[in-house]
């Protein structure tokens, strides 16, 4: 195994220990929003666990092909996400604008910069990755003809 993947193995583990040292610490507080805010902070901890588990897998397996019909429902749906995700930091924008009390705007703000975070994933998904771990029909026709010493033909 290589040492990158150990690396990020660790990291893993690291996030998952972390997450659950914070969960422990919002269980113990009486305060909502101190509580609140703790436990989201251990909900990230355990998405990047499992970001890093993903990151582990693709370095060491080779990962398939999207077939077109897949990407075309991937993009619909990402569109979709990404339409909502807009909604959401407008939405989240305005409640921002409205209130003067510093706790509500510092979890809104907390809540506005993970919804922007989420839209340019979301819009990165559908354009460097989606897209670029598709196997289309040009591609297939291409390693038949174009790509093959004799392009399709006998090879002698």
């Amino acid at each position: 195994m290589s040492s990158l993947v150990e690396k990020i193995r660790s990291a893993s583990i690291l996030e998952k220990n972390y997450a659950e040292r914070l969960r422990e610490l919002s269980k113990k507080l009486r305060h909502p929003v101190l509580r609140g805010l703790f436990y989201a902070v251990a909900y990230d901890s355990e998405k990047h666990a499992m970001l890093y588990e993903v990151l582990g897998e693709l370095l060491s397996a080779t990962q398939p092909m999207i077939s077109e019909e897949d990407l075309e429902f991937i993009i619909e749906r990402v569109e979709e996400h990404i339409r909502l995700e807009s909604e959401m930091i407008e939405s989240t924008r305005k409640l921002l604008e409205e209130t003067g009390d510093p706790r509500l705007k510092l979890v809104l703000s907390a809540i506005l910069d993970d919804e922007i975070k989420h839209h340019r994933l979301l819009v990165d998904i559908r354009d460097k990755i989606a897209r670029k771990e598709t196997f289309t029909e040009e591609d297939f026709w291409n390693m038949v003809w174009k790509d093959s010493p004799y392009h399709g033909a006998p090879g002698g």
